[in-house]
């Protein structure tokens, strides 16, 4: 027996698509609470705690007598007995008096057993797992120095503590059509002068050169759509997790002939301040020197 499809919507970068036809597995509805925003995570979780002591209390309610000092027929008190039930509680002004309310209530205990240990792994999992804390520059800048064409990226880091052993991959999505007339998309890597950072600690400039043999020598300057991925990937000092970012740049967002400005400020006392406020701010390449500096 075929198992029941869904839809699924992915934001990523910018780009908004949506697969028919997915199955559902035993784990994806645990992803799914992964996934969803506090907010609605939080509705979501009251929503079904709220449902669940209804249908007991209801169940309760038409049992009467099966409840100490409950009054026949309650859904008011059924409900509140549940609650103190499933939450094992029991403040012992309602306790079940006969063989049927201690079967209901055990099943409640069972229940609400396995309803914490799902939310307390959810809520764990929810504030444990890595954040990227990677800021990206809003725009790509392309700038010719010392007769080499440049592309740049500019990303830093946000924590307080540096990443360690940091790789990164800008990749070219381009559409092909083959002999049948038929289109489809692929990938290719544009070679990084530096795709490794063995301590990040403050902000990084990825560089790639446009020569004859990159696969933006013939599309950058054209009308054609562009799109570039970019991936970074490090070690959380701190944590010592794996922690991963990305960005993806359209052909608007590349800022041909200029640099981005410093964001570096050296102070007399020794230390160095960074503006991460001016991460994305450009401007006209007047110093190519300057334009070709990592930060």
């Amino acid at each position: 027996m075929a198992r029941p499809a869904r839809r699924q919507q992915i934001e990523f970068g910018g780009i908004r698509a949506v697969k028919h036809g997915a199955p559902w597995g035993p784990g994806d509805i645990y992803y799914e609470l992964m996934e969803m925003r506090w907010r609605t995570f939080v509705g979501v979780v009251t929503a079904a705690f709220v449902a669940l002591n209804l249908l007991f209390g209801a169940v309760y309610a038409l049992m009467p007598g099966a409840i100490d000092s409950m009054p026949p027929g309650s859904l008011f008190y059924g409900f509140f007995f549940s609650v103190e039930t499933i939450a094992t509680v029991g403040y012992g002004n309602m306790a079940p008096r006969t063989v049927a309310g201690h079967a209901v209530a055990v099943v409640e205990i069972l229940t609400g057993l396995f309803l914490t240990a799902t939310l307390t792994g959810l809520i764990f999992q929810r504030f444990a797992r890595p954040r990227d804390g990677m800021m990206f520059s809003d725009k790509l800048v392309v700038v010719e120095i010392d007769g080499r064409r440049l592309a740049m990226i500019r990303l830093a880091g946000t924590r307080a503590r540096p990443l360690a052993d940091v790789t990164a991959r800008i990749g070219l999505i381009e559409t092909v059509q083959v002999s049948t007339g038929r289109e489809y998309r692929r990938s290719r890597d544009l070679p990084l002068v530096n795709s490794q950072n063995a301590m990040m600690l403050l902000a990084w400039t990825l560089v790639h050169v446009i020569d004859a043999d990159s696969p933006l020598a013939g599309v950058i300057d054209g009308n054609v759509p562009l799109r570039l991925t970019v991936t970074v990937r490090g070690l959380d000092t701190l944590l010592s997790n794996q922690v991963f970012a990305s960005k993806i740049y359209g052909r608007d967002d590349i800022r041909h002939g200029h640099e981005f400005v410093d964001i570096f400020d050296y102070r007399p006392d020794g230390s160095v301040h960074v503006d991460l406020a001016r991460l994305h701010e450009t401007r006209q390449a007047t110093d190519p020197q300057a334009a070709a500096s990592p930060n």
